[in-house]
């Protein structure tokens, strides 16, 4: 037996269908012997309350996507494993990981799953962790518009939809870029990534890895909105062929730590792992292994 296994489950995420899938998922560990615990969530925090009370499991797993992993990966303590039920929208890092969609090979992981090490981010200015990536620029700028305007369980048409939308009146932010001590200057959009996925048919890194040691950093100086179209269609592109395309004003460097301010103290928000997650200044460091993830 793995231990005391704690799912913790966004009743609302998918429709609910991510706690159809825990409970299915329970009941086939309970026949094999285990004794998982199912805490449903009733508001947001929850989850986070949760994962801090569950410090003699041996493995945590979030129910939903990739937001509420984060809130479970905020609150976890550092003994207990990292587990994913895949529920949400974009399931980012289950894809990733490669996890099985259904019960039965969701439960194999869960009782027979690698723990491996997974590179942390960790924003230094509020404390936020972080699996995924970060971001400064357009993504988050519809990022918290969106969440602002939710109502309910989030669809990939809404998304798109807000990104059209938004991009009418996006004006792109002065960021300042700070990699490892050393300056890089201005740019519009930056995205500090741990994984080469994004939410959807997208890849805006597709050198990030989990387990590297490094932040993949994507730096876009053009601040038209011709230039977000343009690093759609790329990140578009390069998830339909596998190649990494060059793009003009577009530049791709490897960092442990990144410092991202607001050059003219304008408001710029910042998105982590899908979620809005306040304003610049940001200084996000990476953690080489700084937790266990359950893989198959």
């Amino acid at each position: 037996m793995r231990g005391r296994i704690v799912i913790i489950a966004n009743p609302v995420s998918g429709s609910g269908k991510g706690l159809r899938l825990a409970r299915a998922v329970s009941d086939l560990l309970q026949a094999q012997g285990e004794a998982p615990e199912i805490a449903e969530t009733e508001a947001a925090g929850d989850a986070r309350r949760i994962a801090e009370d569950s410090v003699t499991a041996a493995t945590v797993v979030a129910v939903g996507g990739d937001g509420t992993v984060n809130e479970v990966l905020n609150g976890l303590a550092a003994g207990p494993a990292l587990a994913m039920i895949p529920g949400g929208t974009a399931n980012v890092l289950a894809k990733e990981l490669g996890l099985p969609r259904d019960a039965r090979g969701l439960a194999r992981v869960l009782a027979e799953g690698r723990a491996i090490p997974w590179d942390l981010g960790v924003d230094r200015v509020s404390g936020r962790k972080f699996l995924l990536f970060a971001s400064a620029g357009y993504d988050a700028h519809v990022v918290h518009l969106f969440h602002a305007a939710r109502k309910g369980p989030v669809r990939m048409w809404q998304y798109l939809w807000w990104g059209a939308k938004s991009i009418l009146q996006f004006r792109a932010p002065r960021v300042g870029v700070e990699l490892d001590g050393v300056s890089l200057g201005e740019a519009a959009w930056v995205i500090v990534s741990n994984v080469a996925a994004y939410g959807g048919p997208l890849v805006f890194t597709p050198r990030a890895k989990a387990d590297d040691g490094t932040f993949e950093v994507l730096v876009q100086r053009g601040g038209s909105r011709f230039d977000v179209v343009k690093m759609f269609a790329r990140a578009f592109t390069g998830w339909l062929s596998g190649d990494d395309l060059p793009l003009p004003g577009v530049s791709f460097h490897q960092a442990r730590r990144v410092r991202l301010t607001s050059l003219d103290g304008a408001p710029v928000p910042l998105q982590v792992d899908g979620d809005p997650a306040g304003q610049l200044p940001a200084d996000l460091e990476l953690v080489p292994g700084g937790v266990r993830v359950l893989a198959p």
